[in-house]
């Protein structure tokens, strides 16, 4: 069949108010949101998270010019998210509901189509609170229509396997449906071609076939030799098409792009990747793409991994639902692996109007949806049934339920595994459970009655793997409990990086860790934080104006934060040290955190007149085993480096900061700090400036606020205006501040740390130039061209 995309020019309505798709505020095309990130206020009580996503109607419409030809064949809608209770009416007959809004699905129009002129509406209501995140709302993700005859190979209905992969040569299965249209059989000739990556034809194979009405499933079996696979940071992808034929004539065609690789997974020998053993070294990441809210930009997507890779992740998981197509793609073409997730909750509720109201007539169908469409992406290693579910006990049918879930899984792709994200249990007094939380789960694996284990075995026995989140102190203990148990860190504290990562070291039957988070995001707001003054225990959530959750090794525009680089070095994926700071006002403070957070420091030797002469404190990590200190050439201090972190008070005088790592008396290396002056000037830097004219393609603008040497000053908090001329699209102008008070999607932000991004578009064949301005500082412009 062949796919033609229709995001653009819908006309929309939220709540009985017309405008154009582009909102005249935030000048986004879809896929996008249809209500902004709003912060909560002292004045909105009844919301439960700063971020959130309010309630609302969105009605989509547009008109298809219908050939004739279509009309004689087949028809599909394909979207591949829209949250939620999704209705796609045509020509005022109501097609189909979908309530998930993190599943793709498909719609036949081919019946209700007519010559000329149709009317296709789509329409979503969000109800809140239905998630624990900020959800966005809306066609968020790709639209697409899929046109054939009557006889097609529909969407995800062709498979790729390669059960044998050696040195030289590869095979490979594709499974195919060919859905017959035609009343009588008919004789046709099946082929199937592949190419390798650089597009040569490397196999091929025929096979005469009957097709009759209704599915015709087919197999066959093509060898290919001197195979590239597919790895970590190697996106080889292969292609393969499938033709129905008869004579000269092409009834239908279908591609799949897929890889070669090859997975293996026990207690021993822990995740093998192509024949060699691997770690997992995995951030959990969800949805929403900072600025642009939950929009599912393709550039958005790759930018996102792009980061993660440099930063040393070779894994994500997707938190807490599948992702967009073009997030597979992305790890696709980049080598990054990815473990797939299907819910958050199964029948008992974690929000009263979350997914547990559809849980029981949906789930089948969307674990179709998920498995069928993702199971030819490589990245792609495991399907999770659920994080944190709360029957994970056996309680409520939750083993069962597991069971069967896992089972329709491998029904549908037995070549991955099933996996659940598992956390502490909580006893509950209702059933006569009086022990304490930590007798419970037997953190320290010494009670002789292990609760957690005891409850949690018939709802893990279904998996291949179990997913531990926060279960560090279990991992030793559990392999003698349950022998052959292969464990992932599924999520992480931030704070305990160290322990962790040294857990996963240490234990073969641990495959990788997954810190909660890689990339800060919209909702669960300051969980992240950190509290100054106080050793007194905090609330889970910021007060207002906290926005996002500011867990992440990244902020929510990708700037690398402090625990980034402890990170990478701890991987041992960077060989340069990285020095912080404590701002001196805090100097003899004590904080507390929420083991989400990280130490409150920033990459900055700038500070007031005030604290000229007074001690400011500074952390360094490298993997070494001591540290000296150097400020304008002098030596100022030196500190023994523990677990890659060394910590020592320094006395400030402006300049040069120097921090030297030594690693058994030799020179493993050296990080500097220079004190800015006062802001002069803003910096544009970006990533692209050439772009597809197509509204979507997209250029991400880094803003800094520099002095008139050139030097960052991280203490800017300048505001910002940005302008795009004519042809150009501003789609997204902030800062990686947690609690801005800016307005999504306008033209103006303060910066944050000295820095803020702006993400320009172009619609055709233009040049546009990019203006950034603020009071008291030199402009910057920058110019975007765009093509078709």
């Amino acid at each position: 069949m062949k796919k033609i995309n229709i995001d653009r020019d819908w006309l929309f309505q939220e709540n009985s108010i017309d405008r154009k798709t582009v909102y005249p505020e935030i000048a986004v095309d879809l896929p996008h949101d249809f209500i902004v990130a709003k912060p909560r206020h002292p004045e909105n009580p009844g919301t439960v998270a700063n971020g959130f996503f309010g309630n609302g109607v969105g009605t989509y419409r547009k008109e298809l010019d219908v050939p004739q030809s279509w009309l004689d064949g087949t028809v599909l809608l394909d979207i591949d998210g829209a949250y939620m209770n999704a209705e796609v009416w045509l020509n005022g007959e109501l097609l189909s509901l979908h309530p998930y809004g993190y599943t793709a699905f498909l719609t036949d129009l081919t019946d209700t189509l007519k010559p000329g002129r149709n009317r296709l509406r789509i329409v979503t209501e969000s109800l809140q609170p239905s998630t624990r995140w900020y959800s966005g709302g809306g066609l968020y993700r790709s639209v697409s229509i899929w046109t054939g005859g009557k006889t097609v190979i529909r969407p995800w209905d062709m498979f790729i396997t390669t059960p044998v992969i050696e040195d030289k040569r590869a095979v490979a299965e594709a499974g195919i449906v060919i859905t017959g249209g035609d009343e009588k059989e008919r004789p046709v000739l099946l082929k199937v071609s592949i190419t390798d990556p650089e597009g040569r034809t490397v196999s091929e194979l025929k096979k005469d076939i009957v097709i009759r009405k209704g599915k015709n499933t087919e197999k066959l079996v093509l060898e290919i030799k001197e195979p590239l696979l597919w790895d970590i940071g190697q996106g080889n992808m292969y292609k393969a098409v499938a033709s129905v034929e008869s004579g000269s004539d092409v009834i239908d065609s279908a591609e799949a792009f897929f890889g070669i690789r090859k997975l293996t997974v026990d207690a021993d020998n822990g995740l093998t990747l192509n024949g060699r053993p691997v770690k997992l070294k995995g951030g959990c990441i969800h949805h929403d793409n900072g600025l642009l809210g939950a929009a599912a930009y393709p550039r958005a997507e790759e930018r996102k991994i792009e980061i993660l890779r440099e930063a040393g992740f070779n894994a994500v998981r997707i938190s807490h639902y599948p992702p967009s197509l073009s997030m597979l793609e992305t790890c696709d073409r980049q080598g990054m692996l990815l473990l797939d997730e299907a819910f958050d909750c199964f029948r008992i509720a974690k929000n009263p109007l979350d997914y547990h109201l559809y849980f029981e007539a949906w789930w089948e169908r969307d674990i179709e949806s998920m498995v069928l469409r993702d199971r030819n992406h490589p990245c792609v290693i495991t399907y999770s049934i659920g994080n944190e579910i709360i029957e994970r006990d056996g309680s409520s049918g939750g083993a069962e339920i597991a069971r069967a879930l896992a089972d329709k899984i491998r029904s549908l792709d037995d070549t991955r595994f099933v996996i659940s994200a598992l956390h502490n249990l909580f006893p509950d007094p209702e059933k006569g459970e009086e022990m304490t939380a930590m007798d419970a789960n037997t953190l320290t694996g010494d009670s002789e009655d292990d609760y957690w284990g005891r409850r949690t075995k018939a709802y893990t026995d279904c998996l291949d793997i179990v997913g531990y989140n926060y279960l560090r102190d279990r991992y030793e203990k559990d392999r003698e409990r349950f022998p052959g148990r292969v464990i992932v860190c599924t999520e992480s504290f931030p704070f305990y990086q160290w322990d962790y990562w040294q857990g996963v070291m240490d234990n073969s039957h641990v495959i990788g860790d997954f810190t909660w988070t890689a990339y800060d995001n919209l909702g669960e707001v300051g969980v992240g934080r950190v509290e100054w003054g106080t050793d007194e225990k905090i609330p889970f959530f910021g007060e207002w104006p906290w926005r996002t959750c500011w867990q992440g090794d990244h902020d929510l525009i990708g700037t690398r934060r402090p625990q980034s680089y402890f990170r990478k070095i701890m991987w041992g994926d960077e060989k340069v040290p990285a020095v912080f700071t404590t701002h001196p006002c805090h100097y003899g403070e004590s904080f507390v955190g929420t083991r989400w957070h990280w130490y409150d420091v920033s990459d900055s030797w700038t500070y007031p007149d005030e604290y000229e002469g007074k001690p400011v404190p500074v952390q360094v990590y490298g993997a070494g085993d001591r540290a000296e200190f150097f400020v304008n050439g002098k030596k100022a201090g030196e500190t023994e480096i523990r677990n890659n972190l060394g910590e020592t008070d320094i006395i400030y005088e402006k300049g040069t900061l120097e921090a030297v790592v030594l690693s058994d008396g030799k020179e493993w290396g050296r990080t500097t700090l220079e004190t800015a002056g006062d802001p002069f000037s803003v910096v544009l830097s970006a990533d692209r400036t050439d772009l597809k004219g197509d509204r979507k393609d997209l250029s991400y603008i880094t803003v800094t606020v520099t002095d008139s040497k050139g030097r960052r000053v991280p203490w800017s908090k300048a505001e910002l205006c940005c302008s795009v001329s004519k042809g150009g699209i501003l789609k997204g102008f902030g800062s990686g501040d947690p609690r801005s008070l800016d307005a999504f999607g306008t033209w103006k932000c303060h910066a944050f740390e000295g820095r803020a991004l702006a993400i320009v578009a172009v619609d055709g064949t233009c040049e546009a130039e990019v203006t950034v301005t603020g009071e008291g500082l030199k402009a910057a412009k920058l110019s975007i061209r765009g093509s078709l």
